[in-house]
């Protein structure tokens, strides 16, 4: 039997084995919580850092519009679609979905802070808070008008 601690990879394949066979018994349940543990944390890391991305792009769209870019299009896009896989898609987790407000609090200072550096602009163009809820920031066709956009009747 494969150590979990010499080869991960094998392990967890053992253990997958040993339980579609109902060797329950055999089962290395102590590491395999902490696995299952592991893999939530780490949906929950990415969902994070897709929602850091998703704003600080935002931020850089809406109050830097003369730069926009194809590649921040992207990665609003990109950043979308990967938060839809992982909280709706096939293998989603509504958990996870229904903490992105949670992220969205806590990654935005993160995401401003990026966005000021690479605009060169001051923290106080930028809200203190999120200004987009998280049905907007994953609407597929949301993209925020810019300052002066919004000014516009």
């Amino acid at each position: 039997m494969t150590s979990y601690k010499e080869d991960e990879v094998g392990w967890a394949l053992e253990q997958a084995e040993l339980a579609r066979r109902g060797a329950v018994n055999s089962l290395d349940l102590e590491h395999i919580a902490e696995e299952l543990e592991e893999m939530a944390d780490s949906r929950k890391d990415a969902v994070s850092s897709y929602i850091n991305r998703l704003i600080h792009h935002m931020l850089k769209w809406k109050y830097q519009p003369e730069k926009r870019t194809r590649s921040w299009e992207d990665s609003i896009d990109g950043s979308r679609e990967q938060i839809f896989r992982k909280t709706k898609g096939r293998h989603g987790s509504t958990v996870v979905y229904n903490e992105i407000p949670d992220y969205i609090k806590d990654e935005y200072p993160s995401a401003v802070k990026k966005a000021m550096k690479e605009t060169g602009l001051p923290r106080t163009t930028f809200p203190n808070e999120c200004e987009w809820t998280r049905e907007q920031l994953l609407e597929e066709d949301f993209y925020p008008k810019s300052v002066e956009e919004d000014k516009t009747p």
